[in-house]
C-alpha cells in the first residue's frame, strides 16, 4: 500500500474488503503523478456509513458514486444525505453529444455547477451561455435552467453540481428516497453505494483555465444583488483574494459576490506547503483535489496520499486539510461548502457586523502560485 497513514491500528487500516464491491476494470487515472494513490478501503466513502462520515469524514472520488438520472441526464451521487451530508449535495453530471436536460428550477435550493471537462451550453440570464473547463454557473432559487450538448460536439462534458440544501425528491424515482415517509431509504442507499461501479475519466481531463469571455454574464461585471436575482457566470480562478489558511486562494462563490447558500473556494497548494488544518462549525465541505497530487487530511483518517479527482469529505465539525510532500505535489484544490464558511470570512476586511463587502475580484495568477512554493 502506498498510502502513509498516521494511526495506531495499522492492521485494521489496511484491511481490504475486495469481495464486497465489483473491482475496477483497470486502474483509475488520477492525474499526472507517476504513482497512483491507493486509498485504503476503510477510508473510502463507499465503505463508510452516513454516521461514520458525519463523525469522522471519508475519502471520495469524482468518478465513484451511485448513478441515477436527474432531469434526464446521467448523474453520480457523491455527497448527499445517504453519505452524511445535511447542508449540501454534490453530484457529477455527464453529457454526451446530443444530450439535453429537461427545464427545471428549485424554489428552495440554490445550485452551483462547475464545468470540469469539455464544454456545455446552459440557459442562464435569458440566453444560452457556454461553459468550459473552469467556468461555473450560479442559479438562485426559483431561476429556471436547462443544459445541452450540441449533437455535432465531440467527447463528453463533465459537470460537478452543488445543490443547497439537498433536493430529496431527486432520489425518489431511483428508490433511494421515500417521499411518503419523508426519509432516505437507508438500506437501499447503502446497497446502491457499496455496489456502485466506478468509471474511468474520459482520458486526459481539460485544464481548468481562466476566462473572461461572455462579459455580460460574468459575475465580476455585475452587482451582487443582480447576481443574487438572476444568477451569473463565474470562473474558478477569479474571486476575492484570501490567505486565511496559509494558501493563495480565491473566494469564488460567497455572499460578497452575490450567492447565498452555495459556496466555492479555489486554492493552490504549493510545493512543500501545508494549509492550516481546520473545521467549519456549520458548513459541510466537499474538498476536491482538481489536479496534481498531495495528501489530504481528514479527522478520523489522518494523512492520506491522494491524486487528482480524490475528495476529502468533511461534514461540519470534521477537521480537514491538505499538503504537498517531497514526492507529491503541487495541487490545485477547491471546496464546495454550504453554507459559505463564515468562520473563514469573519477575520477578513470583507465582513463586519453581519454585513459583507464586495471587494475587487482578481485572477489567481501563476506568479502568485509560484511565489508560495517553499522549495
Amino acid at each position: 500500500m502506498k498510502a502513509i497513514i498516521h494511526r495506531t491500528n495499522i492492521e485494521n487500516i489496511m484491511r481490504v474488503n475486495v469481495a464486497e464491491v465489483p473491482p475496477l476494470d483497470g486502474p483509475l487515472r488520477r492525474g499526472k503523478h507517476v504513482g497512483v494513490a491507493l486509498i485504503p478501503d476503510d477510508f473510502r466513502a463507499r465503505y463508510r456509513t452516513a454516521q461514520q462520515i458525519r463523525q469522522d469524514g471519508a475519502i471520495g472520488n469524482l468518478f465513484d458514486g451511485v448513478e441515477i438520472s436527474v432531469h434526464g441526464l446521467s448523474t453520480r451521487l457523491l455527497a448527499w444525505p445517504a453519505t452524511g451530508y445535511q447542508t449540501e449535495s454534490v453530484h457529477v453530471t455527464t453529457l454526451s453529444p446530443g444530450d439535453e436536460s429537461e427545464p427545471y428550477a428549485y424554489d428552495l435550493a440554490e445550485e452551483a455547477v462547475l464545468c470540469r471537462h469539455g464544454s456545455v451550453d446552459v440557459w442562464l440570464r435569458g440566453g444560452w451561455i457556454t461553459l468550459r473547463a473552469g467556468d461555473m454557473a450560479y442559479f438562485p432559487e426559483g431561476v429556471e435552467r436547462r443544459w445541452r450538448m450540441p449533437a455535432e460536439a465531440t467527447g463528453q462534458a463533465i459537470l460537478v453540481n452543488q445543490i443547497c440544501p439537498p433536493q430529496f425528491d431527486l432520489y425518489a424515482a431511483s428508490g433511494l428516497y421515500n417521499a411518503a415517509f419523508g426519509v432516505i431509504d437507508e438500506a437501499a442507499a447503502a446497497k446502491a453505494i457499496v455496489n456502485a461501479v466506478p468509471v474511468a475519466p474520459p482520458g486526459e481531463l481539460d485544464e481548468m483555465e481562466y476566462r473572461d469571455d461572455q462579459p455580460e454574464a460574468r459575475a465580476q461585471n455585475l452587482a451582487p444583488d443582480d447576481v443574487r436575482r438572476q444568477g451569473a457566470l463565474f470562473n474558478v480562478l477569479e474571486g476575492a483574494a484570501f490567505t486565511g489558511i496559509g494558501l493563495p486562494m480565491r473566494l469564488v462563490m460567497w455572499p460578497g459576490a452575490g450567492t447565498r447558500m452555495v459556496g466555492f473556494n479555489y486554492a493552490y497548494c504549493g510545493v512543500g506547503v501545508q494549509d492550516t488544518i481546520h473545521r467549519h462549525p456549520v458548513s459541510d465541505e466537499f474538498l476536491v483535489m482538481w489536479s496534481g497530487s498531495g495528501q489530504l487530511y481528514v479527522q478520523g483518517l489522518g494523512w492520506v496520499d491522494a491524486d487528482a479527482n480524490d475528495v476529502a469529505m468533511a461534514p461540519c465539525g470534521v477537521m480537514h486539510g491538505h499538503r504537498s510532500t517531497p514526492d507529491r505535489g503541487p495541487a490545485m484544490m477547491g471546496g464546495f461548502a454550504s453554507p459559505p464558511q463564515l468562520d473563514l470570512m469573519i477575520p477578513t476586511d470583507y465582513y463586519s457586523d453581519g454585513r459583507f463587502t464586495h471587494p475587487a475580484e482578481t485572477p489567481l495568477t501563476s506568479a502568485e502560485e509560484k511565489a508560495s512554493d517553499l522549495r
